[in-house]
């Protein structure tokens, strides 16, 4: 997750966006149960349960490390005990979007992007809130807000890397190629202007293996992404990955004449 402190700089504690980032991680593990029942039940088939996992598990470490900077910002604070927190945290997302919410929006409305009225000048911080907030129960508003952020400040790293991811995620189940090709556009374009910010690395990745098939290709990014320190409770989950796209790409080379 960005912020919009340069490295090195001290940051001023925000107890509200501590808050908040520990109001997302409980709402994550509440929801594991639902979407492993969805998933045991045949609502999300198993192409689906990974491409979330894996998009999950790169939100996940975004919040983990969104929650470690807040807590080091606070003076006399003791950290928490991330042994209590599994890596299945990485997996959730809400059972009304994997059932087809998206689906529905992706065949119905035409997305937002183009242009954008009403105020755009909000305070950037609060519509990326805003943002996050919104992004497990109303893609399209999450997506329009990420759109308001980016005509403030166009090289905002975590509204290209987080719009076209929720971009992408919608194309896929909705079969769209060219809306999964817009996301990932905004992605790289992230990866362009934020070379060190290891979610757009990590989305990039999942976005060619899972949603193109594309192993030879998420195999730079999902490397960058392991570079780049993902937190240790879903450290696990991004190895994973490597090994599934490496295994792929040892496979293709075993297979080419």
């Amino acid at each position: 997750m960005a912020t919009t402190t340069t490295e090195g700089s001290r940051r001023r504690p925000d107890p509200d966006r501590l808050a908040e980032l520990e109001e997302e991680r409980s709402f994550l593990l509440r929801s594991l149960d639902d979407l492993d029942r969805e998933h045991d039940a045949g609502d999300i088939d198993d192409a689906d349960y990974a491409t979330l996992r894996d998009g999950y598990t790169v939100r996940a470490a975004a919040v983990l490390r969104a929650i470690e900077s807040e807590q080091a910002a606070l003076p006399g604070k003791a950290r928490r005990n991330w042994r209590r927190i599994g890596i299945w945290t990485a997996v959730v997302v809400v059972v009304a979007i994997a059932a087809g919410v998206l689906v529905a929006w992706a065949s119905g409305d035409r997305l937002p992007g183009d242009s954008s009225s009403g105020d755009i000048a909000q305070n950037v911080t609060s519509k990326l809130a805003e943002a996050r907030s919104l992004q497990a129960s109303d893609l399209k508003g999450a997506i329009q807000r990420y759109d308001e952020v980016l005509q403030v400040e166009p090289d905002n790293a975590e509204a290209l890397t987080y719009r076209g991811w929720l971009v992408a995620l919608v194309g896929s189940r909705a079969a769209a190629t060219d809306l999964v090709q817009s996301g990932e556009g905004s992605v790289q374009r992230a990866i362009q202007v934020a070379p060190s910010y290891p979610d757009a690395y990590c989305f990039e990745a999942v976005i060619r293996f899972r949603m193109f098939s594309d192993a030879a290709g998420a195999s730079a990014p999902v490397a960058q992404c392991l570079a780049l320190n993902p937190p240790q409770e879903v450290l696990g989950l991004v190895e994973g990955l490597k090994q599934e796209i490496d295994a792929a790409v040892a496979g293709s080379a075993t297979t080419a004449p």
